[in-house]
């Protein structure tokens, strides 16, 4: 039986952050830029056996990113300036009334 050469895909995003890997054994070749080849099931299954950590932080920030063809970990600092580009969420509708409530008890002059 002879085995069969598996070609790594990536997705990336505006930035090159690879946002997605995948193998032609599950993708056409259209699906991303072709990053890698070979036997085994770290080519097979690429999905979570290419890269030695996962794609994503425990935060969700891409780890890799794709330079002149070739996939990288990126930096702490690039790392760093996503997260910092997070938006701040809204207050939960629990956390607004509760501002409020303060706020009013604070110009009227109430103790809560």
């Amino acid at each position: 039986m002879e085995d069969e050469v598996y070609i790594v895909y990536a997705k990336i995003d505006s930035e090159n952050r690879i946002i997605s890997v995948n193998s032609s054994a599950f993708v056409s070749p259209d699906w991303g830029s072709d990053i890698d080849a070979g036997y085994g099931d770290k080519y097979h299954h690429a999905q979570g056996n290419y890269f030695d950590q996962p794609i994503y932080t425990d935060d969700g920030i891409p780890r890799y990113k794709l330079v002149d063809g070739q996939a990288v970990e990126r930096t702490e600092e690039e790392m760093g300036a996503d997260r910092a580009a997070i938006p701040v969420p809204p207050p939960t509708a629990q956390e607004q009334l509760r501002a409020d409530v303060d706020f009013i008890a604070a110009m009227t002059g109430v103790t809560l």
